[in-house]
């Protein structure tokens, strides 16, 4: 089990936006379990999402959302993990599309691992 607790490092302010972080009570979280399948998921959808955005609907925080949903659902392989963290940040920071052939591809390589 993981806990959410904030040690001297998770007080720094954030180099984005110079606040600090509110401090909250300890809570016991379980790690949420990893699953390739909803990875592809939510890769998925935010491919169709960020075709929205291209043709002019605000659905940037739903984008986010789901390479965030994706990110968290692939912890167990790290490279994955890795990958779709920097895609959402690159994102979130400049604006950068995700590279979809490389996350196919390194999705699909796991697969193909994780089968044998």
């Amino acid at each position: 089990m993981s806990t959410n607790n904030f040690d001297n490092k998770s007080h720094r302010p954030c180099k984005h936006c110079d606040k600090k972080p509110m401090r909250v009570e300890q809570v016991e979280t379980p790690p949420r379990p990893s699953c390739l399948e909803c990875v592809e998921k939510h890769l998925g959808a935010a491919m169709v999402i960020l075709s929205e955005i291209h043709d002019g609907y605000a659905y940037r925080l739903q984008f986010i959302g789901h390479l965030h949903e994706a990110e968290d659902e692939s912890q167990q392989w790290q490279p994955l993990h890795d990958l779709i963290r920097q895609s959402r940040k690159t994102y979130q920071q400049q604006g950068t599309v995700p590279d979809w052939e490389l996350l196919a591809r390194t999705l699909q390589e796991i697969k193909t691992h994780a089968r044998e």
